[in-house]
């Protein structure tokens, strides 16, 4: 099964694997009073727990793709556009709270930034899979269905 893994899935595993892991790593610090106040993903704000819904999202979007997981959403949206909507939402969301951070005056860490690569990975993960779409899931139907029922 491994053999058969295209570049925009193994982008958007590890991209997706890497946002999993830097939501729990510290994005900024600041200092409040006396005691210094380090903050991941969970902390920083709503935007941070939008990134990691859309990590989450891009993830069950894998499994879902790999036949892991029972499809429910190609039924109603494309699954490109599913990837590609969950790569956005990671990224504007990491930009917005490392502008946020930054006018705030917040000593950055080295979580956003990974968060930034994840994000951006999975954005190149979703273009890679509009431009070369996978041959293996594209749903072809083979007869009419106007001859099959007769009265």
């Amino acid at each position: 099964m491994l053999s058969h893994v295209n570049k925009a899935e193994a982008i958007g595993v590890a991209s997706a694997a890497l946002g999993g892991l830097v939501a729990f790593l510290p994005w900024y610090a600041y200092a409040s009073g006396n005691s210094h106040v380090t903050v991941n993903a969970f902390r920083a704000s709503l935007l941070g727990d939008l990134f990691f819904v859309a990590v989450a999202a891009a993830i069950l979007l894998l499994l879902i793709g790999r036949g892991f997981v029972d499809d429910v959403v190609t039924p109603y949206i494309p699954e490109s556009t599913a990837h590609a909507t969950a790569a956005a939402l990671a990224m504007g969301s990491v930009l917005v709270q490392l502008i946020l951070a930054r006018a705030t005056g917040r000593s950055l860490s080295i979580g956003i930034f990974l968060a930034l690569i994840a994000a951006g990975g999975l954005c190149s993960a979703a273009v890679l899979r509009r431009l070369h779409p996978d041959r293996r899931r594209i749903v072809r139907d083979t007869l009419s269905h106007e001859g099959l029922i007769t009265p």
